[in-house]
């Protein structure tokens, strides 16, 4: 799968929620995105909340339209941003925390992402990023905000229609678990946190439809090895079966409770593969070593496989 595009990989499972292939000359299959997670999808959040998690700064934005830092850890475009403008809906989602967002915006979606951030909230003690779990109350604030816009109808038209994207857990795992916290302590095994960081993914998922939230798109764990951020803070280095190990059981969970949410569509969205295959096969993504992309971006650039905007394209 080298030579395939990456957004392209989550459009072929995103249309297998609605059955029928994308045909960019109608109108969007989805009327907004909605965009929840970490650092792969973050698309300027922590520019306005108290960390030093911030990527508003040189060199993240050198590709970006404009050539300016906007808070995304890529020099270019995100997943989320990709992911978006494949599907017609638009050309980049704003951070929901932007204090200058336009109300035109709301009405196609925004980005509650938060990078840094993790399923277990034990992961953003230290950082003061927005965990996963307390993202869907920024979501009741932007549905009040869209039924201002739109009235409550359509903005319950909106929510309902709307393809949610989520991306979390290589933060819990390699920051907060194999650094040797707490959470080292309560589960010796990491199959044991795993099933725990999968809760927290069960209650997340049962949240957002709640709040109306019916078609969601959730990623799995990549192969993480030997991953910048948790290395330079003294972690070990994971094997990547477990990451598969992980993915095997959200696929399972996720079915399951799909079942139990009428209406819903909860997709799996394999990151594994296609990464590993980078990692394999790097000739193929212009680098003679993967390890070159690690080595010019180094503890900066916390996940080094996703700093290249040309790389967020691939898979």
């Amino acid at each position: 799968m080298a030579s395939s595009l990456f957004y392209l990989l989550l459009l072929v499972q995103v249309c297998s929620i609605t059955a029928k292939r994308l045909d960019a000359t109608k109108s969007p299959r989805f009327p907004a995105i909605l965009i929840f997670g970490d650092s792969l999808l973050d698309t300027g959040n922590n520019n306005f909340i108290p960390t030093i998690l911030k990527a508003n700064h040189k060199p993240y934005g050198q590709d970006f339209p404009g050539k300016i830092p906007t808070g995304r850890f890529s020099n270019g475009k995100l997943v989320s941003d990709l992911l978006a403008s494949a599907l017609g809906i638009k050309d980049t989602v704003p951070p929901f925390l932007d204090p200058n967002l336009p109300q035109e915006e709301l009405q196609t979606g925004v980005c509650f992402a938060s990078a840094g951030s993790g399923y277990d909230d034990m992961t953003t003690v230290m950082s003061g990023v927005i965990p996963v779990s307390k993202q869907p109350e920024y979501l009741k604030q932007y549905i009040e905000k869209l039924k201002g816009a739109t009235g409550e109808a359509k903005a319950s038209d909106i929510i309902n229609g709307s393809l949610v994207v989520v991306t979390s857990g290589s933060n819990d795992v390699t920051i907060n678990y194999f650094s040797g916290g707490a959470r080292r302590l309560q589960f010796p095994l990491i199959g044991g946190y795993h099933d725990f960081l999968l809760q927290r993914v069960q209650a997340f998922v049962k949240e957002l439809y709640n709040q109306g939230c019916r078609n969601m798109l959730i990623a799995g764990l990549p192969p993480l090895g030997c991953w910048g951020a948790g290395f330079n803070m003294g972690g070990r280095c994971v094997d990547y079966s477990q990451s598969q190990s992980y993915n095997q059981k959200l696929v399972a969970m996720l079915s399951q409770l799909q079942e139990s949410l009428p209406g819903s569509k909860l997709v799996y969205a394999d990151f594994y593969t296609p990464l590993f295959d980078m990692m394999n096969n790097p000739q193929e993504y212009g680098k003679t070593s993967i390890f070159t992309i690690v080595s010019i971006l180094q503890y900066i650039y916390a996940r080094a496989l996703f700093s290249n905007g040309k790389i967020h394209k691939r898979v």
